[in-house]
């Protein structure tokens, strides 16, 4: 340790170790100036005892930082001191020029702005600036008037002072920088650490999903091998329509393991893939052409479920009631309802239905109208075109 670099091992942190400094350093050289301006004005008694009072202010200010490391208290009393000071030498003493009053208002404004805050910085701002349109107002013409030649020892201390006040602006301008580049490299370490973290859990997370996409690969290769073995043409329906189940839900952890975004997932193409294995996987002998129409780029993973179960039913449906070996089309369109809020699924397709048995259409039925309520929404069914209003979509 030197004199100009005090022991901070007792500080907890960056902010509080500078201030410290900062403070020491200002009421060091303010004790090596006053000690120097005490000389030069020995020849006059008031101001010899003005400069030594603030002389030994300034010692008793360095004892108390030593054994108190009270920082904030030596701004408090410099920034209230310092304003009270240099309006009173604007307004009240008329034989000097007062351009150093003017740099020391710019001192104490970055004192309390640096060390004291925001707030504090514009309230002594604001006292000041009305202490000098006072003083513009009412004293500069008083003051010009009685101006008089100063000696050399007067020239000599307004020197010192306007260097002096330079040197603080320039140091406090310098930490003011140093706290902000500290600010700057905290926030660019944050960051990247943060960028790192994200990168593991995006990582995980896609691992998560990758795992979990091939674990229902195995449920469904072990429900198809099962149903291998099954000799009835019911129980092979049942089997089929819960694997396409599976399927809609492998689908969406598949298309989050391939994204960057996992918050969601481009609804459009999810529903072409979803109806393209629909259809492989329903063995038709004729091709079924689907198009798809969306108003919304994206849907969140609230909803993605439900909506997929939803279409993975209608497409079921259609493919098994609808087409029986013929050529057709399927159109789906999701669109943008009148409301904010609402937004509109509209299933049709272009095929001749057959009739289904009574226990498959009221299972069916039963698990559109149960997604539907999950979508907080209603719908309506003319022939082979379904009407969706839902409202619970997370775009």
């Amino acid at each position: 340790m030197n004199i100009f670099n005090p022991n901070t091992s007792e500080l907890d942190n960056f902010f509080a170790k500078a201030k410290y400094v900062m403070a020491w350093r200002i009421t060091l050289t303010s004790s090596i100036v006053f000690l120097i301006l005490s000389v030069l004005s020995i020849d006059s008694k008031t101001v010899f005892i003005i400069y030594s009072s603030l002389l030994i202010f300034s010692f008793a200010s360095l004892a108390y930082l030593k054994f108190t490391k009270k920082y904030d208290t030596l701004f408090w009393l410099y920034t209230i001191c310092g304003t009270t000071i240099v309006n009173y030498s604007l307004n009240a003493i008329p034989d000097f020029t007062h351009f150093v009053d003017f740099l020391w208002i710019i001192t104490i404004v970055l004192i309390a702005f640096i060390s004291l805050g925001k707030k504090i910085g514009l309230l002594f701002s604001l006292i000041n600036v009305i202490g000098i349109i006072y003083f513009y107002l009412f004293n500069l013409n008083l003051h010009i008037e009685s101006l008089q030649p100063l000696s050399p020892s007067k020239l000599s201390i307004a020197i010192i002072e306007v260097l002096t006040s330079i040197f603080c602006i320039g140091y406090l301008i310098h930490q003011y920088i140093v706290f902000n580049d500290y600010f700057g490299n905290k926030i660019k370490t944050s960051n990247n650490e943060l960028i790192r973290k994200n990168n593991e859990n995006v990582f995980l997370v896609k691992e998560i999903h990758h795992r979990v996409k091939n674990n229902l690969q195995i449920i469904i290769s072990l429900l198809r091998l099962q149903k291998g073995e099954l000799k009835s043409k019911e129980a092979k329906k049942h089997f089929n329509e819960a694997i396409n189940r599976i399927m809609v839900m492998s689908l969406i952890h598949k298309k989050l393991y391939q994204k960057v975004d996992m918050a969601q997932i481009e609804i459009k193409n999810y529903l072409e893939d979803l109806a393209k294995d629909v259809i492989t996987i329903s063995n038709m002998g004729a091709p079924i052409a689907v198009n798809v129409n969306s108003e919304i780029n994206k849907i969140g993973l609230k909803t993605i479920v439900p909506v997929g179960l939803l279409i993975n039913e209608l497409l079921t449906n259609s493919i098994k009631h609808a087409f029986s070996q013929k050529e057709g089309c399927i159109f789906i369109s999701l669109l943008k309802g009148n409301n904010k809020d609402e937004f509109l699924l509209i299933y049709a397709d272009d095929g001749t239905w057959l009739e289904a048995s009574k226990d498959s259409r009221n299972f069916g039925l039963g698990l559109i109208e149960t997604l539907t309520e999950q979508l907080e929404g209603t719908f309506s069914r003319e022939q082979s075109k379904y009407t969706f209003k839902i409202k619970d979509l997370d775009i």
